[in-house]
């Protein structure tokens, strides 16, 4: 799993840009994360949902089962 995290931070992000210091990079990959990898990227095992819309489709469903 983290060999697949990493081939894809390389290729969507890190080859693409030119850092000049540590922290620049640094700050880079926490933005990666942060706000496209772990919140608007598609994931496969959401059937293709960003994370925000698997997480309001769950919140639906359970609502819908408590009711």
């Amino acid at each position: 799993m983290a060999e697949s995290f990493f081939s894809h931070m390389k290729t969507e992000m890190y080859y693409q840009q030119h850092f000049d210091n540590h922290l620049a990079a640094r700050t880079a990959v926490m933005e990666y994360i942060e706000s496209w990898y772990n919140r608007r990227r598609p994931h496969s095992h959401n059937g293709g949902l960003q994370p925000a819309a698997a997480l309001a489709a769950y919140q639906d469903r359970r609502q819908l089962a408590a009711a």
